[in-house]
């Protein structure tokens, strides 16, 4: 984050508050993981989201502005198609700051509560990105019940098989709980 960037922050009400976020997100993250940085955003997304389960699609939007990560609207949904636009100051203030922004967070939090909520397989991509608007279209492209339902008892499996020949690592593995 340059001098710039920090004033620019500091001066606005509504994003001053999120400084410690933005330096951590934009900042710190981009240069320790450099270019697997959105890969693991968005995989990253998906584990918060496994940590914080939807009952319904209509709750994404609430959470995203109680975590502070913008106005999230859904703009259009078909059977195979979710289209969603966040926006708000803090995705403003992101996109004309930041040369390399990053919203895989975002979609990796939208892609997985839909799953959950549709019981449906999704997966979310980071569509057009608007400096004048100050938004960003994220799109979820969903599966059919069959695959989620396979994907689900393949990600069970794999949870409770063991890692290794050890017999401490084995028993550890078995008692774990199968994630929901």
């Amino acid at each position: 984050m340059d001098s710039q960037t920090y004033k620019d922050f500091l001066t606005d009400s509504t994003v001053a508050p999120l400084l410690g976020q933005e330096m951590l997100r934009d900042d710190l993250l981009p240069a320790l993981l450099g270019n697997k940085v959105h890969e693991l955003s968005y995989w990253a997304g998906k584990r918060l989201a496994r940590s914080h389960q939807l009952k319904q699609l209509d709750d994404l939007p609430t959470f995203f502005t109680q975590f502070k990560l913008g106005n999230l609207k859904k703009t259009k949904q078909t059977n195979t198609e979710i289209l969603w636009l966040l926006n708000g100051p803090i995705v403003a203030s992101r996109i004309s700051h930041v040369e390399d922004i990053d919203f895989y967070l975002e979609a990796g939090i939208i892609a997985q509560n839909i799953g959950y909520a549709l019981k449906l397989p999704a997966e979310a991509q980071v569509g057009k990105i608007s400096k004048a608007k100050g938004s960003v279209v994220i799109a979820t492209q969903l599966g059919n019940a069959n695959d989620y339902r396979s994907s689900i008892n393949e990600v069970e499996l794999e949870l409770i098989k063991p890692e290794s020949n050890n017999q401490d690592s084995a028993t550890e593995n078995q008692n774990k709980k199968p994630m929901e």
